[in-house]
Order: structure tokens, then C-alpha cells, then sequence
């Protein structure tokens, strides 16, 4: 499950947070995160006025495979393997308390914030299960306005799947294995090259 976005009446505020998570496999039609874990994940604090970056994170965590499957088609997105994972991954709660250290930098305790990626839902649903693992699902809140690149992505060029998306609009070019961090930001490049053809069409 998650998280409550909730209404809220006030602006979304001058930063919003962009993250990406490379999982341990998933579940299409429904959500990853029950079986799945995040075992990596990648995240920009941008200006939502210029939409350039003010501050960066990045962690592979360790697997959990008591707990979670994994699934050797996952691994071929990512190249991210379970000795990877344990050798250079950080324990899941140095992730976490890296991820809330950085959100409390830029947002007061209880603060609805503005959350950005490509295929929301997805990372959403990830970014609560870190959250809920340790029994702080209910610490933050989003706001209700959110920004998703693959519906930006389908109506200015038909396209919705990330390696169009991220090659046409955010000018990543050869991928090849996914990577959290480089992912948040391709996604991020989407955003401003959105507004930029905006602002040439009317001139703004």
C-alpha cells in the first residue's frame, strides 16, 4: 500500500523530490512491493520553478531474502546481483535514515511534498515499503499534485516507456543497464525539456 497523498490546499512548495528504485523483481498488475524489494534507489531535490537540481542520493541496499524474492530478470535490467548487493550495498535502515535525512533538509516534519518520477505508482509503492519495513509508513506525507514523466512523455510524443522517453526528451542516449540515480535524473531532464518547449511556444 502506498502512501496517502491527501489534499492539501497549499502551493506544492519550491522543491519537490524525484526518486527511482531498481527492485528485486515485479508484479505487472499489481503491486511489486509486496513480494519484491527495492534494492536500489536513486533521487533528485529540484527546484520546481527552474527545474535544476539542488541536491542528490544514491544507495544500493542489502537483499533481505528472507523476506523478498528475486528475480533473475530483474537483475538483467539492472546488472545490480545479490553478492553486488552484499558486498557494496549499504544494511536497508542506513538507506532509509540517508533518504530522511535528506528530505528533512529541505522539508519541515509533517510537510506534504511534491513527488516526481516516471511511473509514479512504481516508485511510490517502493519508497513506502522502506518507510513501512520500519515502522514509519506514517512519517511523511506526499502532496496530491504529483508529476509523472510517462504521462508527460505520452502526450507530447506518444511515447511512455522510459528508454523512448528518456532518449527523445531527456537526452539519454545508449542506457544499457538501469541506473537509479541516472534514471532520476534523465527523468528530471524530461521535466525541464517540457517546460522549455512550453515556454518557446508561448513565449513565456
Amino acid at each position: 500500500m502506498a502512501w496517502e497523498k491527501g489534499y492539501s490546499k497549499a502551493h506544492p512548495g519550491k522543491y519537490a523530490i524525484l526518486l527511482d528504485w531498481e527492485t528485486s523483481g515485479s508484479n505487472f498488475g499489481g503491486d511489486s512491493s509486496v513480494e519484491h524489494q527495492g534494492i536500489a534507489f536513486g533521487g533528485v531535490v529540484f527546484d520546481t520553478t527552474t527545474f535544476e537540481e539542488v541536491d542528490s542520493i544514491y544507495h544500493a541496499l542489502h537483499f533481505d531474502d528472507k523476506k523478498y524474492k528475486w528475480s533473475a530478470e530483474a537483475e538483467k535490467i539492472h546488472g545490480l546481483s545479490r553478492e553486488y548487493l552484499a558486498e557494496h550495498g549499504v544494511p536497508r535502515e542506513e538507506g532509509l535514515a540517508s533518504l530522511l535525512e535528506l528530505i528533512l533538509k529541505y522539508w519541515a516534519p509533517g510537510s506534504k511534498i511534491l513527488f516526481a518520477g516516471h511511473n509514479v505508482s512504481f516508485d511510490n509503492d517502493f519508497t513506502s515499503q522502506l518507510f513501512r519495513d520500519f515502522g514509519l509508513l506514517d512519517s511523511l506525507k506526499f502532496h496530491h499534485v504529483v508529476v509523472d514523466t510517462s504521462g508527460i512523455g505520452f502526450v507530447l510524443i506518444g511515447e511512455y516507456k522510459s528508454d523512448a522517453v528518456f532518449k527523445i526528451l531527456g537526452g539519454l542516449d545508449d542506457r544499457g543497464a538501469h541506473n537509479a540515480l541516472e534514471d532520476a535524473r534523465a527523468t528530471l531532464a524530461v521535466l525541464r525539456t517540457a517546460r522549455q518547449v512550453f515556454n518557446v511556444v508561448f513565449a513565456v
